[in-house]
């Protein structure tokens, strides 16, 4: 009976928790979104047709590639710096999503004119979007996504460089 009377306690405690979670979520000025809102992407078929909106831009590998060789253009991998280590676009530096800041050091050094194309693993991955997004609020202007991401890229066998982790 004790055992049947504690269960009862623990599922009463453990829904009281629940819900009293949901509540301070809904009224939290920083809550967490229950439903994650879907980023839509525009497809440019180069950059030139680009206008200054806030609309999330994508390209597709033939527009990336000729944008690769232009050594001013910033390539960003949204990916968590474990993804990055393992291999990433020839030149891209690394500011993971998931743990984005504002003040990020490296945002600071980037000229909010400058072309700036971000990427992850590919069409399913939404990090470089919400990256991006984020990228956009802070005035960020030029931002483009670049929607093969790295498994496209890899396959193509474009340049690649991984970070030495032996040192």
């Amino acid at each position: 009976m004790l055992d049947k009377l504690n269960l009862k306690a623990i599922t009463i405690i453990i829904f009281i928790s629940i819900v009293l979670g949901f509540i301070y979520n809904g009224f939290s000025s920083d809550g967490i979104p229950l439903i994650r809102e879907a980023l839509k992407v525009t497809l440019m078929n180069d950059i030139s047709e680009s206008d200054n909106s806030a609309d999330l831009k994508g390209l597709h590998i033939s527009e990336v590639v000729n944008l690769h060789n232009n050594e001013e253009v910033v390539f960003i991998d949204a990916r968590d710096q474990w993804d990055y280590s393992e291999g990433h676009i020839a030149r891209s530096i690394n500011i993971p999503e998931f743990s984005f800041d504002p003040n990020n050091k490296m945002l600071e050094e980037i000229d909010k004119e400058k072309l700036i194309i971000v990427y992850c693993d590919g069409d399913e991955c939404d990090t470089s979007k919400r990256l991006a997004s984020e990228m956009i609020k802070l005035g960020f202007k030029n931002i483009f996504i670049y929607l093969g991401g790295f498994s496209e890229w890899n396959e193509l066998k474009l340049p690649t460089e991984k970070v030495n982790t032996d040192e």
